[in-house]
């Protein structure tokens, strides 16, 4: 569940804190698969190329299904810096890919004239997991688990992160141990944490759940705010992968929000039954092609269930409509959202902050 707790209310405008951030890797650069070397393909290719880039400098994977973001698309070919093919010979032939570079200070005068979120200096993230099977728990080895690793560093890049994951040495594992994350011992987390460079620290648990498949338990650790959310049961893979979704997600909902959006101002709608990245994608895609919907921004993740905040051009009668006509979506009671304090007690339901209207995802 995504939980906020703070050591008072008056807290509530410390998460406006920027720490000292750390570059991200190379923002405006994309590679695509292409068909051929034609004006066609390659103009189609750049769009979709952007939109990565767009994805990346915004910190909000939805963020090309922005009715905003249209006009950077269409300009996609002469907002490309440079650009250039090659090839690759395998056993089905020659696959082509094309290679692009878009100016950077025009993408990012072009969104901001759009009102989207400009976000090029990133947390830098420090994760680490330990594991649960048959009882016994460990701090998670990623040097024996390469293929996670991999995932998790691909999917950190494609989202613009800066991800440290510890050498779980000699000193780690005498400064931290899987008991120390499991009980959320923040002061042992902290420490261990602080011989590498960070903003926020990722303290993730996860559950065997036989067949290779792991539930996840999460908790981010900033200067003065912990936030937790939860996985489903996964590969270890697509486990870490997920997590660096979320972790960013919730990063770009708090130093990138989209202007105008997750103020307060808009329709808070929840959605269960997310439980996977392509899912999550087809919905942030399905609400961006609402003809009410103009901002989206995530407010809330609490397990499977998101809550975006919409901006709409027209009422919430409308966005009820409209909301009728996407397939996979099933109307469901919706419920309030519970806001805690420090001390994990209860600081009351806060009404206006539950969502209008709430669906579950059956796709």
């Amino acid at each position: 569940m995504l939980r906020f707790r703070y050591l008072s209310r008056a807290l509530l405008l410390s998460l406006l804190w920027l720490p000292v951030l750390g570059a991200a890797a190379d923002l405006y650069s994309a590679e695509a698969e292409i068909a051929d070397e034609g004006a066609d393909s390659r103009n189609r290719a750049l769009a979709q190329m952007l939109g990565e880039v767009l994805v990346r400098v915004s910190g909000n994977t939805g963020i090309a299904a922005q009715p905003a973001a249209r006009p950077l698309l269409d300009a996609a070919p002469s907002l490309a810096q440079q650009y250039r093919y090659r090839t690759v010979d395998n056993a089905d032939g020659v696959v082509r890919f094309l290679n692009a570079r878009f100016d950077q200070a025009a993408v990012e005068s072009m969104m901001r004239t759009q009102g989207l979120p400009v976000w090029t200096q990133r947390p830098r993230v420090i994760m680490w997991v330990a594991t649960e099977e048959r009882a016994q728990r460990a701090l998670l080895s990623l040097e024996n688990h390469p293929d996670a690793v991999t995932a998790a560093r691909a999917r950190a890049d494609e989202r613009g992160m800066p991800l440290q994951l510890p050498l779980n040495d000699l000193e780690d594992q005498g400064r931290l141990s899987a008991a120390d994350i499991w009980s959320d011992y923040q002061p042992a987390i902290r420490e261990a944490s602080a011989r590498y460079p960070h903003d926020v620290i990722v303290a993730g648990r996860l559950v065997g759940q036989g067949r290779d498949r792991w539930a996840g338990s999460w908790t981010l650790l900033s200067r003065d705010a912990t936030q937790s959310f939860d996985t489903p049961p996964q590969t270890l893979p697509e486990a870490l992968t997920f997590a660096v979704d979320q972790i960013q997600n919730l990063l770009a909902a708090r130093f990138a929000p989209i202007p105008g959006a997750g103020s307060g101002d808009g329709t808070l709608v929840g959605f269960s039954g997310i439980d996977s990245l392509a899912t999550y994608g087809w919905l942030v895609e399905s609400l961006g092609g609402l003809q009410p919907v103009s901002k989206i921004a995530l407010r809330e993740v609490d397990g499977d269930r998101f809550t975006f905040e919409l901006d709409l051009g027209g009422g919430d009668a409308d966005l009820h409509q409209a909301l009728a006509g996407v397939a996979g979506l099933v109307p469901e009671p919706g419920g309030a959202r519970v806001e805690t304090t420090a001390d994990g007690t209860s600081a009351g339901f806060v009404p206006p902050q539950a969502p209008k209207m709430s669906y579950r995802v059956t796709r």
